[in-house]
């Protein structure tokens, strides 16, 4: 049923790939001419063997990319303690990240992607190459354990299109370590504020029979600042590679995670003020929280070198999910299974004397979740019997994509790409609702399918030895998730967009730059709106016909070394503003799309003193940003200053620092509940208080 009536986008980029497969095998490899400027081409591969890949690798081979891309090397956000996700984050222009409450899980949003989901939605999390999450991109970044990666590679909306994704916000990547990249046996200790524990150890190592293996285990506990917001957490990753031949390797990935985490809830602007350490009242009547049993990832990736240069990668990933997560209306026993396979082959050729790069393949995949929803036991005095079914919910899923890229330098220092992706989706769910819970989920089944191409073409102009210009126009394509495309209103339409980017990049240490501008028309964005009948109950998935996204991503980074001062200071300066409207809407107008705050920045200074000493400040503020669509309510900016000291030792073998977070005790909310309309609505708690002043040790030794 899935493969039948392929769309012809799909049988077009078939053809596509399959005549450049021709074409490229039969031009002849040669030497560049001497004296060319060769900038090595993208390179995105969900595997390192031998050869271990710095940071400044996969920096140099993003650079052949026509869109704003970032790479966080793992060294500058491991010098402190790593709460979440939204640390290793901190200071990348245009990516959302607000952690609530200092918890683990974070929302995370880039160019404004699934701005009305509670978690990761429209936004792909990558562990080299490979979902962490479900197939139809809706998940947490819990799932992201930054711990666990040598580097962090950040893709903007069509520039993940190498990895086969062609959403609006694009694509986060862990690169995990290896015995190659990371040998031997490190212990972790961190601890502070709020009954926060956490201990790791982590081992390396390779053998000259070309066996390799990287495993790490962490445990966390926390007691939270906040009323019910104690969290539990504890991993487990590992990873063995072997080299069967000189052109042939393998590894098999193996992650198993345990999550128990309390949810405080949100509260209303003047709770906040008053004391936001307090939860909210009907969370903890309901004892909200999540607790996994557990969550598992596997995952296998082979890697043939085919000559001349050229790579063919195979890969195929299993993850599951089972938890239990009380709620104040109801009680939620989810069990989600997704597997699939990936292939990635890519061809380098010289056609006239110019590097020319092909790049294709495809991801393939299915899934299947369990909901069932049950009355809470804190209702109990109502007259309905305990552990009531109110919905049981079968949803399934099947995604292909195909993708191609080719990116051929016309000149020594200019290069032109021409890609696509082409993807099928299909979506199922058959749902058994009682009256009691009629107001929350559709009851009956739904099947629906999606076919969309997405192109993009793009530039890249190497201005100078060490500065960049680069613009693209691309598609994005966006089907809704196998959980809400069956709503009261019918099937929801599949999201579109067409952005245009324009950006520059370049230097050194001294000072470097990211620079980039875009404007996306969405759509039929999946976002919420009220019911006809009733504005009170509910939410509800909804295409909102026309949006606009604009915004402005600026980074900069420098080094300066004061006369007379030994040692340097190391800077990074961070600015973003997001410009989300509705486009002309029937209810809302031109309303700003609420959520996100119109400019944030973030700065860091590190003094570094040739000892291994390190010490300086990290300032955050943000300005004001809606709460409603309706544009009614807002939430107060904020400034944040925290601080960070520490030591390393010289030959790395042990490091100890000091971090302190929110040193002023600024009372603000991190983040939103996504509101319609806020002058309707009799709950006025919509704010999430951000992290509270906070103090943490860590200390790390090698062995």
């Amino acid at each position: 049923m899935f493969m039948k009536q392929w769309p012809a986008g799909v049988c077009v980029l078939c053809a596509w790939v399959a005549a450049s497969q021709f074409i490229m095998s039969g031009a002849q490899a040669e030497t560049g001419p001497e004296g060319a400027s060769r900038l090595d081409l993208i390179v995105i591969t969900p595997e390192r063997m031998s050869k271990v890949i710095t940071v400044d690798d996969a920096r140099e081979a993003l650079r052949a990319l026509p869109g704003n891309v970032s790479v966080i090397d793992a060294q500058t956000y491991r010098e402190r303690t790593v709460t979440s996700l939204s640390d290793a984050l901190w200071g990348v222009p245009g990516v959302f990240a607000p952690s609530g409450s200092g918890q683990e899980s974070a929302r995370v949003s880039i160019r404004g992607s699934g701005l009305s989901s509670e978690g990761v939605r429209g936004l792909r999390l990558l562990r080299d190459g490979l979902p962490l999450g479900r197939l139809d991109d809706l998940g947490d970044s819990i799932y992201a354990d930054a711990a666990g990666a040598d580097y962090i590679e950040v893709f903007r909306g069509a520039n993940a299109m190498g990895l086969g994704v062609a959403t609006l916000g694009g694509a986060i990547n862990l690169v995990s370590p290896t015995g190659y990249s990371r040998p031997g046996v490190t212990l972790r200790v961190d601890g502070g504020t709020h009954g926060y524990t956490k201990g790791a150890a982590t081992i390396g190592q390779a053998f000259d029979n070309g066996l390799d293996f990287y495993a790490s285990a962490s445990a966390l506990h926390s007691q939270g600042a906040r009323e019910h917001s104690a969290q539990t957490i504890s991993r487990f990753y590992g990873n063995i590679g072997y080299r069967f031949s000189p052109t042939s390797r393998g590894r098999l990935h193996l992650t198993r995670d345990f999550y128990k985490v309390e949810m405080p809830g949100p509260l209303t602007w003047s709770q906040l003020q008053h004391d936001p350490s307090q939860a909210n009242a009907g969370h903890v009547a309901a004892d909200t929280r999540i607790r996994t049993h557990p969550r598992w990832h596997t995952a296998y990736v082979h890697e043939i070198d085919l000559g001349a240069d050229d790579s063919l990668s195979l890969g195929a990933f299993h993850t599951g999910t089972k938890f239990v997560s009380p709620g104040t209306s109801f009680v939620s026993r989810y069990d989600a299974t997704d597997y699939g396979v990936s292939w990635r082959h890519e061809i380098n050729r010289r056609p006239g004397g110019r590097d020319n790069q092909f790049v294709w393949g495809g991801n393939l995949g299915k899934g299947r979740s369990h909901d069932a929803a049950t009355w809470p036991d804190y209702l109990a005095p109502l007259p309905f019997p305990l552990s009531a079914n109110l919905a049981t919910l079968e949803a399934r899923r099947a995604n292909l994509e195909l993708f191609a890229e080719n990116t051929y330098w016309a000149r020594h220092d200019l290069a032109l790409i021409f890609g696509a992706q082409a993807s099928r989706v299909w979506r199922r769910t058959e749902n058994r609702v009682a009256p009691l819970a009629s107001a929350y989920f559709p009851d009956g089944n739904a099947t629906a399918r999606y076919s969309g191409l997405s192109p993009r073409v793009g530039v890249v102009w190497n201005v100078a030895t060490n500065a960049q210009a680069f613009a693209n126009v691309s598609r994005s394509y966006e089907p809704p998730n196998s959980l809400n495309f069956y709503t009261f209103e019918g099937l929801l339409k599949a999201q579109r967009a067409t952005t245009a980017e324009l950006g520059t990049r370049g230097g050194g240490d001294d000072l470097g730059w990211e620079i980039a501008a875009y404007h996306s028309w969405v759509s039929n964005e999946i976002l919420l709106a009220a019911d006809a009948g009733n504005p009170y109950l509910p939410a509800r998935a909804h295409n909102a016909r026309a949006t606009r996204h604009v915004g402005l991503e600026l980074g900069l980074h420098g080094r300066w070394r004061p006369a007379g001062l030994p040692g340097h200071l190391d800077w990074r300066a961070a600015y973003t503003w997001s410009h989300f409207r509705f486009s002309n809407d029937a209810v809302y107008g031109n309303n700003a799309i609420p959520g996100v705050p119109p400019h944030m920045a973030q700065f860091n200074l590190l003094y570094r003193h040739p000892s291994g000493l390190y010490a300086g400040p990290a300032i955050e503020m943000a300005s004001a940003w809606y709460v409603d669509q309706a544009n009614s309510v807002k939430a107060s900016g904020y400034g944040v200053v925290n601080f960070t000291m520490g030591y390393e030792a010289p030959d790395g073998k042990y490091r100890i620092a000091l971090d302190g977070r929110n040193l002023t005790g600024k009372r603000y909310a991190a983040m939103s509940e996504y509101v319609l309309d806020a002058r309707k609505t009799s709950d006025k708690r919509y704010f999430t208080p951000g992290q509270q002043r906070a103090v943490f040790v860590s200390l790390q030794i090698g062995l």
